[in-house]
């Protein structure tokens, strides 16, 4: 399972002024379904990732203690025409989700008290 986003900010541990304890590049994505994460950069892309790109992040289950959690790492690089497409695609899904989420009876209108 994998997730778009588009890079707003790339944080290098090469950063003037940063200091890490290993040289794993993060990046703040803001994700097509609105939430801002900051999320690993594979190290085999991570000098490639800039602002503005569109990325794909790993959202595949992996175990911990017994557990499956997502990978959440950034893996690929996606080429900005079909970035902008993709992301307008799956943003027009989640308009039409929120949308059909609001019915007249005030169930799932956001701050209408319900009683």
């Amino acid at each position: 399972m994998f997730h778009l986003g588009k890079i707003l900010e790339v944080i290098s541990p090469e950063d003037k002024g940063s200091k890490s304890s290993d040289t794993v590049t993060h990046a703040l994505l803001e994700m097509w379904d609105e939430n801002l994460i900051i999320f690993r950069v594979s190290p085999v892309i991570a000098n490639d990732v800039k602002e503005g790109s569109f990325v794909l992040v790993d959202y595949s289950p992996v175990p911990v203690a017994g557990a499956p959690v997502p990978r959440h790492e950034v893996v690929s690089i996606v080429n900005e025409a079909k970035g902008k497409k993709i992301l307008a695609k799956l943003q027009d899904s989640l308009e039409e989700r929120k949308k059909s989420r609001i019915t007249g009876d005030g169930f799932g209108v956001p701050g209408k008290m319900i009683g």
